[in-house]
């Protein structure tokens, strides 16, 4: 993955040498523009991340935190986190009571918030202030690694997994003449609301809106396949089905994947997709949207794991669709 958890700025160094500019609206929203003719399309995949907020410091310097986003505070004790305080990152580990001082009937019980604070090493409340602030960012360690068959883990997959397959568009077609006019978007606040799509869909006002997001795989223990879906790794990209979902823009993509042996899987989407696909097709008078996901194990958790190959399959279906 070429992006970490700062994926504004990234996204905007990476893509640029492969668009004809790039801009930034009020609401953080990166807007690349590959110049051409015709019917004018947006593909967007967000760059806002979940994390944490600092909301309180202690008398001995110990932090708390509330998430941004959806977090398990499950997931949280034990973790490293970085702080961002101006323009420094501030190494904190979160801590829990440990299990020898929990009571039996308190050892299984649920974990929250208020249980958990982060130490950064202050010595009191004043030592830590010179570091941290109430409102400062914290994000998991950018920890990345390379499983076997093709799998990659680390956090921030939800959606630089999505901003991978734009990235790869914009240098894929950077000495293409394409039949269209071309929009890569990162879109802000998408995990607290969809805010920035709805801001970037209006100003753009796009004929059709492609967006590229995770979706939840479904190929590990405890995972219902009748309940959510067959969804695997490494089997391809998903192509969402519903009303989220312009119903020939759909056909159009699944048969670009028959037609050239692209893989690729279905997941249907009865109610609104929980993307920025949600918003985008209701701006302006309406927005013809698809949504193309890749599938991720473990989703806003430390160790997202996702497949390269559904990463490669996402940017051939797109691709193909541009040029066609």
């Amino acid at each position: 993955m070429r992006l970490a958890y700062n994926t504004s700025k990234d996204f905007s160094a990476v893509i640029k040498p492969f668009v004809n500019g790039v801009s930034t609206d009020i609401l953080g929203n990166i807007i690349a523009h590959k110049q051409g003719q015709g019917t004018r399309i947006m593909l967007i995949a967000h760059h806002d991340v979940v994390c944490l907020m600092v909301t309180y410091i202690d008398d001995n310097g110990f932090l708390y935190v509330k998430p941004s986003g959806g977090i398990d505070a499950s997931l949280l004790p034990a973790r490293k986190i970085l702080i961002k305080h101006e323009d420094k990152l501030v190494a904190g580990v979160i801590g829990k009571k440990p299990a020898h001082f929990l009571r039996d009937e308190a050892s299984s019980s649920k974990i929250v918030y208020e249980e958990l604070w982060v130490d950064i090493g202050a010595k009191n409340r004043a030592d830590a202030t010179e570091m941290v602030t109430i409102g400062d960012y914290a994000y998991f360690s950018p920890d990345y690694e390379e499983l076997s068959n093709d799998l990659i883990a680390g956090p921030f997959f939800d959606d630089n997994a999505g901003l991978e397959v734009l990235l790869a568009l914009a240098e894929q077609l950077h000495e293409v003449n394409v039949p269209c006019d071309v929009y890569f978007v990162a879109s802000n606040y998408e995990e607290i609301g969809m805010r920035g799509a709805i801001v970037a869909a209006q100003a753009i006002q796009p004929d059709v809106c492609i967006c590229v997001d995770v979706t939840h795989a479904t190929d590990y223990p405890t995972m219902n396949t009748v309940c959510f879906g067959d969804i695997k790794l490494g089997k391809g990209c998903v192509l969402a089905k519903g009303p989220n979902v312009f119903l020939s823009l759909f056909d159009t993509l699944r048969n670009i994947a028959i037609n050239n042996d692209i893989p690729y899987q279905i997941e249907v989407s009865p109610y609104p997709t929980g993307t920025d696909a949600n918003v985008i097709q209701l701006a302006s008078r309406g927005i013809k949207t698809a949504v193309v996901s890749i599938p991720c194990r473990y989703m806003h958790t430390p160790y997202e794991v996702c497949s390269k190959k559904d990463i490669a399959s996402a940017v051939s279906i797109i691709g193909d669709y541009l040029q066609s």
